[in-house]
C-alpha cells in the first residue's frame, strides 16, 4: 500500500499486471494546496521561498521545506542561518520577524539524528529542510513525537525511559502526555505544517510525497511550491521565449506570477515526463524479458542436472546421435559420393570418438550413408559402455554432470555477454526503418538456437576424452636448511648474494675439502668464517692457499 501510486497506475498496470485502487482516508484531509508560485531566476525564488518561512514561522507554524538536491538545500540553510542572525541586507525591508529559529538540515548526511530530527518537525515554529530521500518513512506528529519527549525528560533527570521501573515510565508518559497535547493544540490551533517545495520533481508522484507529510490523519495544513524558469523541469518543456517575454512585460526577479494555468501546464510537463521514462523502463523490461526467457530454459536443464531429475546417459548418447548425424549431413549428404569430403567428415568424427582402424576413406566410399550412420552411432556407444564399464556406473554419472554442467556454464556467460553486446548497438536498425525490439528478439532467437548447438558439440567432444581421476594431496614445500650456522655477520660477504646461498656454497666447500684430504688426513677442517676473509689470508676451505688464489679467484669470477 501506498499513498503515490495513482499517477503511476499505467505503469503498475501493463509491467506487473497490477491494478490501483484509491481507499478513502480514515478522516477527510483538510489541507490546502495553493497554487505554485513562478519567478524568472533562482536567486528570487529562494528569496520568495525565505521569506514564506519566515511568514510562518511568525504565526509558530512548522515548517519542512522540499529540495532537490544536498547543494540547494545547504545553501537554503544558510540563507535562513544568517536570517535568524540578521545578516541579510533587506532584513529591515522584506523581513520583519526576527530571530528565526536555526533550520535542522536532512540531507542523508546525519544518519543517527535524521529519525529524532524528522520526529520533532511538528513542534511549534520548527523549521526543517530535507531533500527527497532524506527522512522518509517517519510520521511529523504535530506538537513533537511524545515517545522522542519522553527520553529527552528521562535524560535530562539522568534516567533511561527503558531501564527505570514501570510506575516512574507510566509516571513519565502521562506527564509528557499532557505537554505534548498542549503543544499539540498550540500547533494545530497555528494552522499545522506547512509544505514548501523549493521545485517540482520530474514525477508528481514525488511532489505528492512531499505534500503527503502534511495533513495527515484530518490534522490541518498546507502546502506550495516555487518554481523558476531555471529550474530542470521548466528548462525542458517551457518554451525558451517565455522568460524574455516576461522581462519585457516588467517582470522582474523578485515579481512572482501566480496562475492555476501555469500550474497545470507544469503538471502537464511532468506528466510528458514520465510518460518518457515510463516508455524507458518498458523498453528495459522488453528488452530483459528476452534474456529471462533464455535464462529460464537454462536454469530449468541445471536444475533438472543437480536435482538428478534427467537420464543423463540417455541425453548424452542423443547428442552424440545427432552430432554424428550433422557430420555427415555436412561433409557427406546425399546418397552419391562424388562431392563427399572425406577426409574431413574422419576428421571430424575423430573429435567425437576414436573411430575403430577399418573405417578408413575406402570403406566410406564402399558403404551407404545410413549403414555408416548406424555403424558409427553402434560403434560410439559400446565405447561409451566400455567407459562406463571402466570407470562404474556412480562415476560415470558424476563426469556426465560435470560435463555438462561446465559446458553450459561456460557457454551461458559467453552467451550473456554476446547479447548485452548486440543490445548496445541494436538501435542502429531503426534508421534503416525496422524495429529494434523485433530485431533483437530475431537475433536473440538465432543466438539461443546457436548456444544450444554450442553446448551439444562440446559435450559430446569432451565426453569420449575426459576422466576422473583421484584427487591428489599436494606435497608440503620442502624446507631450507642451512648446512652450517649462520654468524651475526654472514651479510657482510655482498649485499647481492644471500646469507643462505653462501652458507650452502661454504658447507660444499668444507665438504669437498674433507673429501680430498681423505678419512685420516690429520690437517682439521677450519671452521665457518665469522666475517669477511681477506684476498691473500689463507683460504678457509684448507688448501692452504691464499683466498684470492683458491676460492676468491672463482668468486670474483
Amino acid at each position: 500500500m501506498t499513498g503515490t501510486a495513482w499517477t503511476e497506475r499505467e505503469e503498475f498496470h501493463q509491467i506487473y499486471g497490477l491494478d490501483v485502487l484509491v481507499i478513502p482516508t480514515a478522516k477527510d484531509m483538510v489541507r490546502a494546496d495553493n497554487s505554485d508560485i513562478i519567478f524568472r531566476s533562482e536567486e528570487g525564488k529562494f528569496h520568495a521561498v525565505v521569506y514564506e518561512i519566515e511568514q510562518e514561522h511568525a504565526l509558530g507554524r512548522p515548517s519542512l521545506v522540499g529540495t532537490v538536491s544536498i547543494e540547494n538545500s545547504e545553501k537554503l540553510a544558510d540563507m535562513l542561518k544568517r536570517l535568524s542572525r540578521c545578516e541579510l541586507k533587506d532584513c529591515a525591508e522584506h523581513h520583519q520577524v526576527c530571530p528565526l529559529k536555526e533550520p535542522q538540515v536532512l540531507n542523508a548526511k546525519q544518519h543517527e539524528r535524521e529519525a529524532y530530527i524528522v520526529a520533532q518537525a511538528g513542534v511549534y515554529g520548527a523549521v526543517t529542510i530535507a531533500t527527497n530521500m532524506a527522512g522518509r518513512g517517519t510520521d511529523i506528529i504535530l506538537g513533537g513525537n511524545p515517545d522522542r519527549l519522553a527520553e529527552d525528560i528521562a535524560r535530562k533527570r539522568g534516567q533511561d525511559i527503558m531501564s527505570v521501573s514501570e510506575e516512574e515510565a507510566a509516571k513519565i508518559r502521562s506527564e509528557v502526555r499532557d505537554l505534548w497535547q498542549v503543544e499539540h493544540d498550540r500547533v494545530v490551533a497555528a494552522g499545522g505544517l506547512h509544505i514548501v517545495g523549493t521545485e517540482r520533481h520530474e514525477a508528481r508522484r514525488i511532489d505528492n510525497q512531499l505534500r503527503g507529510r502534511s495533513g495527515r490523519q484530518g490534522d490541518p495544513g498546507s502546502s506550495r511550491f516555487f518554481v523558476s524558469f531555471g529550474d530542470e523541469v521548466m528548462r525542458r518543456f517551457a518554451p525558451e521565449w517565455i522568460g524574455g517575454m516576461l522581462g519585457r512585460l516588467g517582470m522582474d526577479e523578485n515579481t512572482p506570477l501566480e496562475s492555476n494555468m501555469v500550474s497545470k501546464a507544469i503538471e502537464q510537463a511532468q506528466t510528458k515526463v514520465e510518460g518518457h521514462n515510463f516508455d524507458i523502463r518498458k523498453h528495459v523490461v522488453q528488452y530483459d524479458d528476452v534474456m529471462n526467457q533464455h535464462r529460464d530454459k537454462i536454469y530449468e536443464q541445471r536444475r533438472r542436472i543437480l536435482e538428478g531429475t534427467v537420464d543423463l546417459r540417455k541425453n548424452v548418447l542423443e547428442m552424440v546421435d545427432q552430432e554424428i548425424e550433422r557430420a555427415f549431413d555436412a561433409f557427406a549428404p546425399g546418397e552419391r559420393s562424388d562431392g563427399w569430403d572425406v577426409p574431413s567428415l574422419i576428421a571430424e568424427l575423430k573429435t567425437i570418438v576414436l573411430l575403430p582402424a577399418a573405417f578408413t576413406e575406402q570403406h566410406i566410399f564402399q558403404g551407404d550413408p545410413s549403414e555408416l550412420i548406424e555403424e558409427i552411432t553402434e560403434h560410439a556407444h559400446k565405447t561409451y559402455e566400455e567407459k562406463e564399464r571402466t570407470l562404474g556406473e556412480d562415476k560415470m554419472r558424476t563426469l556426465e554432470r560435470l560435463v555438462l554442467l561446465g559446458t553450459i556454464d561456460r557457454l551461458w556467460v559467453y552467451h550473456l555477454t554476446a547479447l548485452d553486446e548486440m543490445r548496445q548497438g541494436i538501435g542502429l536498425t531503426g534508421y534503416g526503418g525496422r524495429d529494434p525490439l523485433v530485431e533483437y528478439k530475431r537475433e536473440a532467437h538465432d543466438m539461443y538456437t546457436q548456444l544450444t548447438e554450442h553446448i551439444q558439440q562440446q559435450v559430446t567432444r569432451r565426453i569420449f576424452h575426459v576422466t576422473l581421476t583421484p584427487m591428489q594431496q599436494q606435497p608440503a614445500p620442502p624446507v631450507a636448511v642451512n648446512a652450517t650456522e649462520s654468524g651475526p655477520s654472514d651479510d657482510v660477504e655482498g649485499a647481492a648474494v644471500p646469507a643462505r646461498t653462501r652458507n650452502g656454497r661454504r658447507a660444499r666447500r668444507q665438504a669437498a675439502a674433507q673429501a680430498g684430504n681423505g678419512a685420516g688426513d690429520p690437517t682439521p677442517t677450519p671452521a665457518a668464517v665469522s666475517g669477511k676473509v681477506g684476498r691473500n689470508d689463507p683460504c678457509p676451505c684448507g688448501s692452504g692457499k691464499k683466498y684470492k688464489k683458491c676460492h676468491g679467484s672463482a668468486a670474483l669470477v
